[in-house]
C-alpha cells in the first residue's frame, strides 16, 4: 500500500506567493511518479486578496482532486495549522508557509528514510532563499537533543529547527495538544518539536529538503520583534536550563559550526547520509 504524505499550507492573503509553495508540493517527483500518494490541505484565513483564487486556478489547471482548500477566519497560523493537522489522513506530515518551497526531490528522500525505519521524525540542511528564490545559505545541523528540547535552547542560543525541511510520522501527532497550538501565535512550530522529542530522536538527513525564503517587503525591526515574542512564548513551555545543560548548549554550538566530518563522528546514528554503494541512507 502506498504511503501518503499529508501536507499543511496555512496562509492568509499571500496571493504574491502561495503559487511557488503550491507548485512545490503539487510537483513532487514521488507524487508525479506515483510511488506515493498526496493531500494537500490549504488552511485560508478568509484572506481579502486573490488567495483562494490562485489556489483554485491551480488545483483546476492540474486537476489535483487531493487539494482540500479551507477557507474562513482564524486565530491566526497556528489556528490554521490546528484545522489542517486535525484533517490530516496521510502516513507522514509536515506544514509548509506561503512563500517557502520544497526541494522537487524532498518527497522521495523523506519516503526513503521513513519507510526504512531509520527516523519517524527528521529534517534535512537548513537553506534559506533571497527574494530571488535563490540559495544563500546552506547550513548541516549537527544534534538536536532531548533535553535542551526541554529547556528551550533551540532558538535561544542554539539554531532552530527549520520547519521548512522538518517532516514527521502521523503517529506524533497524538502528542499534540490541538486546542493549545490553536491559541499560541509565534513559536507553535517549537510546541510541536518539544511535544515530539518526548517520543523520539530527531533525525538529520544530510541532503536538501526545504527552505525558508526572505521577502524584500519583511522590515527588520518587525522580524526583531517576532523573534522576541517568539522567545517569550516559548520559555513559557520549558524549564529553566540547569549548569550541565548550558555547558552542553555551549559544547554543542561549538560543533554546530564544525565540519561535516567532525560532526558525524560526534552524532554517528543522528546525522543520516547517503551510501553510494549501498544505495540507501545510512
Amino acid at each position: 500500500m502506498l504511503k501518503k504524505f499529508s501536507i499543511i499550507t496555512p496562509c492568509f492573503n499571500a496571493e504574491k506567493y502561495i503559487e511557488e509553495t503550491v507548485r512545490s508540493v503539487i510537483e513532487q517527483t514521488v507524487i508525479l511518479s506515483k510511488k506515493a500518494e498526496l493531500e494537500y490541505i490549504i488552511c485560508d484565513g478568509n484572506s481579502s486578496d486573490r488567495t483562494v483564487e490562485v489556489v483554485e486556478s491551480i488545483k483546476c489547471h492540474y486537476k489535483c482532486d487531493f487539494i482540500k482548500i479551507i477557507s474562513e477566519p482564524d486565530l491566526g497560523m497556528y489556528d490554521a495549522l490546528s484545522k489542517g493537522l486535525k484533517l490530516a489522513s496521510g502516513d507522514i506530515v509536515a506544514y509548509i508557509n506561503a512563500g517557502d518551497y520544497y526541494n522537487k526531490h524532498a518527497f522521495d528522500v523523506v519516503l526513503e528514510v521513513i519507510e526504512s525505519e531509520k527516523a519517524n521524525w527528521l529534517t534535512g540542511y537548513n537553506v534559506f532563499y533571497n527574494e530571488k528564490s535563490q540559495i544563500v545559505e546552506v547550513t548541516l545541523p549537527f544534534k538536536y537533543r532531548k533535553e535542551l528540547f526541554a529547556c528551550g535552547y533551540y532558538g535561544m542560543g542554539l539554531p532552530n529547527v527549520q520547519q521548512e525541511s522538518t517532516f514527521w510520522s502521523s503517529s506524533l501527532n497524538n502528542l499534540i495538544d490541538y486546542d493549545y497550538l490553536s491559541k499560541l501565535k509565534y513559536a507553535g512550530d517549537f510546541y510541536l518539536w518539544l511535544q515530539f522529542s518526548k517520543a523520539c530522536d530527531l533525525k538529520i538527513v544530510k541532503s536538501y529538503i526545504g527552505g525558508f525564503k526572505f521577502h524584500g517587503e519583511q522590515l527588520s525591526s518587525t522580524m526583531v520583534g517576532n523573534l522576541n515574542a517568539y522567545q517569550v512564548e516559548m520559555r513559557s513551555m520549558v524549564a529553566k536550563p540547569k549548569v550541565h545543560q548550558l555547558a552542553l548548549a555551549v559544547i554543542d554550538r561549538i560543533l554546530w559550526s564544525a565540519p561535516y566530518k567532525v560532526k558525524k563522528s560526534f552524532n554517528k546514528n543522528g546525522i543520516l547520509s547517503y551510501e553510494e554503494s549501498l544505495q540507501q541512507w545510512m
